[in-house]
């Protein structure tokens, strides 16, 4: 289709010059360098209900609105859905990028909400500063919709929104507040340069409020000791960081004891030691590892690499849910880490060998007989979640259609079927010797050590894999693994269906199509993307390179981003990490029944699709929202009821100790906040800076702001104001920012 519309801009151009410039015109100030919001043009003048109307046109007879759905001549011929050009400027696009870097969506009279589809973006021939955007109308829009008001976005940066009409011309929402006319200036705009990436070598951007945002990505969530360190300028900004992140020492799970599986003999009655099931039998000594390690506050400790771990841990699952021991999956849990700066490949390898993963999918003691066929259950998942999905992939992302329209499936159930097949002969290593207290030395299994060969149960006749690769008959336990995971790790589909979950995990739900395919080309070759290293190997599922392509993209980078639909909701464990990290003083690190009753008990993921599924759409949009998967009217007053819990229960000092799973309880610090009790104004200002990021400018004008001081002010001052009075507002300001939307959405 892009061929035909590129044909149709020489048609746009001569009526651009011959008549639409007499709608476009206008005054308008011509946005200086800074300006990296897109402007949809509306016209000079408004309609009968002082309404300004969009510059549109339909794509193919060029005529205005009202707009049907379907037209006649379409570019597209199985695809008569109506498209329209709308025009603008400021489009502050990469070189290479087009419409896939743009998101597009309309609302109607109801408030429902529409995603557009950008089909295409390019100059107008002799107004080269000014762009015509091709969009497709959503499905669901109705012949008699009426008018809608559509938005462009780019770059995580919104447009204003513009009104135009699907049916009939009328009705619809109100114009957002302040919309004034935005015609195209008289004197055409020049041509945008393509914008150049800052190379993030310095400490400019981190010294505003992105250098939070980056934290917020990149850790378990900033506090001032991070901040200072990332702004440092001897550091060299975000690639400083990086770098030391990346050659930073490794904090790693800790090698537990293997116990038997039956828990009456690794604990015996009467002889055992206290908590020696709760120890040995729950995954309560993970959750306290994890805790500890992501709580941890010293700043040249390893975040990125335990930021990436964990979200690793949530695409290739395995859960205490099946595994028994906390050992079990402790084991697992180090590979994870090991390999989240490392290469894709071997991440494949370790996964696949590892003995928890091997119980977890049953690939161990995998065999292939006429009466019992190939356990196929890791065969399935490896595919399905762990590296290609089920769909074909573009490179951005996007699902390949067939001439029909239809998805193309990567593999059907005779790949399953040969896949489980390669995956047979893998048995434990050498069992451990485990001795109870009191009793006699005995084998227990060993989760500790890769899986090991054995021969006679592979099946050694011929199978066939993806793309019709054939691996021959005859073949090693080891070499057919070899071959399969390589089959796997090369298909096309792995670096945007892995690094777009990444992006998900760190950044937000729903990145743009250009954004995907910049991280997946970064995993295709480290040599490329916006912000390779140099020199460089043109490796493939280089990690390294990955996080450094998702965090540093344009997309992900900016002291702000106005797209609606930007950012992602703190799934609970980051909910409550962001929250203590800023004011923690002390843990014992228990904090799982916390998040447990938010949806998220950690190391127990209820199934191997996670705690939540990664193409989980919110409901009433078109947008992917995977944490609001387990976000329900109890989980979310859970997260009020906890922010209160932590700052406002037991005198705002976090959670006491409790028995024995909560040894110590957890301190928090609320004392800079209690200094800043009597100036509401500024007890609102360092909550932004420490939890919400908000530019100082879009803060102050903020109706929250402006709730917030009226909350403080609600609470009673003596004069002077008493250390009692100073808490109570400190504590209402802290719950009233912690149990907010704006909060939980981390953009």
């Amino acid at each position: 289709m892009s061929n035909r519309v590129f044909a149709l801009s020489e048609r746009f151009g001569t009526v651009v010059c011959a008549g639409l410039a007499v709608l476009m015109c206008g005054v308008f100030t011509e946005a200086s360098g800074a300006q990296i919001s897109p402007l949809l043009f509306s016209t000079s003048t408004v309609d009968a209900n002082g309404h300004p109307r969009a510059i549109a046109l339909e794509s193919v007879t060029m005529t205005a609105e009202p707009f049907s759905l379907s037209s006649a001549s379409n570019f597209s011929p199985g695809d008569p859905r109506t498209r329209i050009t709308l025009f603008c400027m400021n489009l502050d696009l990469l070189a290479g990028e087009g419409s896939n870097a743009l998101t597009a969506d309309a609302e109607d009279a109801a408030h429902n909400h529409y995603a557009l589809t950008p089909e295409y973006v390019g100059q107008v021939p002799g107004f080269e500063g000014v762009y015509m955007v091709v969009l497709r109308l959503n499905d669901s829009m109705t012949s008699t919709l009426g008018d809608v008001l559509v938005r462009l976005n780019l770059h995580g940066m919104a447009s204003n929104r513009v009104r135009l009409a699907i049916g009939l011309i009328g009705g619809g929402p109100p114009d957002d507040p302040g919309t004034v006319p935005t015609p195209a200036p008289q004197t055409p705009p020049p041509a945008v340069p393509a914008a150049t990436p800052n190379p993030f070598t310095d400490s400019v951007f981190a010294a505003n409020e992105d250098g939070a945002r980056f934290l917020e990505q990149a850790t378990f969530g900033p506090n001032d000791a991070d901040l200072a360190h990332l702004r440092n300028p001897a550091l060299g900004g975000y690639r400083g960081w990086l770098n030391e992140q990346f050659n930073a020492p490794m904090s790693s799970y800790p090698s537990l004891q293997l116990y038997p599986t039956d828990n009456t003999l690794g604990c015996p009655s009467g002889t055992a030691p206290p908590n020696c099931n709760r120890d040995n039998y729950s995954m309560y000594p993970m959750q306290i590892a994890f805790y500890q390690r992501a709580l941890n506050t010293q700043v040249t400790n390893d975040q990125l690499r335990q930021r990436v771990s964990w979200a690793l841990s949530q695409i290739m699952v395995v859960s205490g849910q099946t595994l028994q021991q906390p050992s079990w999956l402790a084991y697992y849990q180090q590979k994870l880490d090991q390999n989240a700066f490392g290469n894709f490949r071997q991440l494949l390898t370790d996964v696949t060998l590892n003995p928890g993963m091997g119980d977890y999918l049953d690939m161990v003691n995998n065999r292939n007989t006429a009466s019992s066929p190939a356990n196929e259950n890791y065969s399935r998942e490896i595919m399905q979640l762990f590296t290609i999905g089920v769909d074909q992939l573009n490179n951005d992302g996007t699902p390949k259609l067939d001439a029909g329209g239809n998805r193309i499936p990567t593999y059907d159930q005779n790949n399953v079927t040969n896949l489980a097949r390669v995956f047979t002969g893998w048995v434990f290593a050498a069992a451990k010797q485990f001795t109870p207290p009191g009793g006699q030395p005995q084998n227990v299994p060993n989760y500790q050590d890769p899986m090991i060969v054995r021969e006679q149960n592979h099946d050694v006749a011929s199978k066939t894999l993806l793309n019709g690769t054939v691996l021959p008959a005859g073949q090693n336990t080891l070499t057919d693994l070899n071959a399969a995971l390589d089959n796997l790790f090369n298909h096309p589909n792995v670096g945007p269906f892995i690094g777009k979950q990444l992006i998900q995990h760190l950044v937000t739900s729903n990145p743009s199509a250009a954004y995907v395919d910049r991280v997946a080309k970064a995993f295709n070759n480290n040599c490329t993307g916006l912000n390779a290293d140099n020199p460089c190997s043109g490796a493939r599922g280089d990690m390294k390179a990955v996080i450094t392509a998702i965090l540093l993209d344009p997309e992900a980078r900016g002291d702000v981003k106005t797209d609606p639909n930007y950012g992602h909701l703190k799934e609970p464990v980051l909910f409550v990490t962001n929250m203590l990290r800023p004011y923690l003083t002390a843990t014992d690190a228990s904090l799982n029944r916390q998040t447990s009753s938010l949806g998220q008990n950690v190391f127990n993921s209820p199934t191997v699709f996670n705690y939540y599924p990664s193409d989980y759409a919110v409901p009433g949009t078109n947008l992917f929202g995977p944490t609001f998967g387990i976000l329900t009217t109890t989980t979310a007053l859970g997260r009020a009821n906890l922010a209160n819990t932590l700052f406002v229960a037991n005198g705002g000092n976090g959670l006491p100790a409790n028995g024995v799973d909560t040894p110590a309880g957890t301190q928090i610090n609320l004392a800079p906040l209690d200094a800043l009790a009597d100036n509401p104004g500024a007890l609102a200002d360092e909550l932004n800076r420490v939890l919400l990021h908000k530019p100082g400018a879009t803060w102050a004008a903020s109706q929250m702001r402006a709730s917030i001081i009226t909350a403080i002010n609600s609470i009673a001052a003596s004069n002077p104001i008493t250390s009692a009075q100073r808490r109570q507002r400190a504590q209402t300001a802290i719950y009233l920012v912690a149990s907010s939307s704006q909060y939980q959405v981390s953009r």
